[in-house]
């Protein structure tokens, strides 16, 4: 009876085995059908569209099936407003086939061609746009176990891609009426540091990236999680213009992770044209500090890390860096209440009939401040510290461990300099 129990239930195992079987190679067969492509249409898009609750995702057309994956051709995911946050001319996902039915996204593997990726929080909005489109309306049910949505995907790979981000800006609002409006008026010029425009309600800043090619893993998008999001970056390469002067960079390889409120970053290999870097921080877009004003977000705190840097490359950051200056250094950047400072600690500098070595900082604000500074310079060109600094700000007095840089003309000054001396003399 023993051996005949084992028999059937060997033949009945392996019946169910062979059904199996049977039932997943038709599904593979119908898969293939034009009525299996609208079914994987159909079943796709209700997959990837399940986490989007202020937005849609339109695909035009589908090719594919249910094992091998799915190549979408016209896809936008747009907000209620119509407003684009992800286009591609197409994209080819392989996913797993859980993910049809389950509350997570796991898709393997992903390809996107010529995608536009648009991020933005416009004057009196209190969510970015991909948060607004991700957002449940359904508040959870503290009875149930709470399950939380998801998109996994193991590798992407993004060809010849662009990224649009942008944030409300106002001028300082410590500073007068007449110093707001020059201030504004600076902003809103051709030659003004940022990207600046006039949208309805305000004024936005616009970073762009363009040319972007690379390979990006272990990517968890979960907007408004505890958790957040984060995306490991392999290897990108591309034009970043976060400044208005552009700046090339032919590799990044590091870590992103889009937090309530802040944006972490951790690139230990960031190579540009002619210089090595690393760089780390975090950059905030919400929850400022008391004494710094929402309306200039995003909010810097960075630190960039050389042994061989060519500060033609950091032109974007301030572009009267010499560009014939090469060297080591510790870049710190850091928003002040002051303005955004720049701190270079362990410098080694070499330009043209100067070599400068020692630590100097500046503040960028409504007056060009120099801090901790404690340099030696053997030998030391004039010229080449002068034009680093911004025309018409001649320098008012000096102090030991720092500079500060207002505007009044040359010859006062010099007559308050030596006044002072006069003074000073017994």
């Amino acid at each position: 009876m023993a051996r005949r129990a084992v028999r059937v239930l060997t033949w009945g195992l392996g019946g169910v085995a062979l059904g199996v079987a049977l039932l997943l190679l038709l599904l593979n067969v119908v898969a293939r059908t034009e009525r299996g492509h609208e079914f994987v249409l159909s079943r796709t898009l209700a997959a990837l569209g399940k986490n989007v609750h202020g937005g849609d995702l339109l695909v035009e057309r589908i090719s594919g099936n249910l094992f091998e994956g799915a190549k979408l051709y016209g896809v936008r995911l747009v907000d209620r407003q119509g407003r684009a946050f992800v286009v591609a001319d197409s994209a080819y996902l392989n996913y797993r086939v859980t993910t049809l039915i389950s509350p997570r996204i796991h898709i393997t593997k992903a390809t996107l061609y010529e995608p536009e990726i648009y991020v933005f929080k416009l004057p009196g909005d209190t969510l970015w746009n991909y948060q607004a489109i991700f957002a449940n309306p359904q508040k959870p049910d503290p009875s149930k176990p709470r399950i939380e949505r998801a998109t996994l995907l193991d590798t992407i790979r993004v060809i010849n891609g662009i990224a649009r981000v942008q944030t409300p800006w106002q001028p300082d609002s410590t500073l007068s009426p007449a110093a707001r409006r020059v201030a504004l008026a600076e902003a809103l010029s051709d030659t003004s540091l940022a990207l600046v425009d006039t949208v309805r309600g305000g004024y936005i800043r616009t970073m762009n990236f363009s040319r972007l090619n690379g390979r990006l893993s272990r990517i968890r998008f979960a907007p408004g999680s505890a958790t957040g999001s984060r995306i490991h970056i392999d290897s990108l390469r591309g034009v970043a213009q976060i400044f208005r002067k552009p700046v090339q960079f032919n590799q990044i390889q590091g870590q992103v992770a889009l937090l309530r409120g802040h944006v972490e970053l951790d690139a230990p290999v960031l190579r540009l044209p002619g210089s090595t870097l690393s760089m780390s921080g975090v950059v905030r877009t919400d929850s400022f500090p008391a004494w710094f004003d929402p309306g200039k977000a995003p909010m810097y705190d960075l630190a960039f890390r050389s042994d061989s840097v060519a500060f033609r490359d950091l032109q974007w950051l301030y572009p009267r860096f010499p560009a014939d200056a090469r060297g080591s250094l510790s870049l710190r950047i850091e928003h002040r209440p002051g303005g955004l400072m720049f701190l270079a600690r362990e410098s080694d500098i070499r330009a043209p009939g100067t070599h400068l070595v020692g630590d100097f900082g500046m503040i960028l604000g409504d007056t060009l401040r120099f801090v901790d500074v404690d340099l030696e310079a053997d030998p030391v060109r004039v010229a080449t510290i002068e034009r680093m600094l911004p025309e018409g700000l001649p320098v008012r007095g000096l102090v030991l461990g720092g500079v500060e840089i207002r505007g009044s003309s040359r010859e006062g000054a010099a007559a308050e300099a030596s006044e002072r001396e006069e003074a000073a003399d017994p």
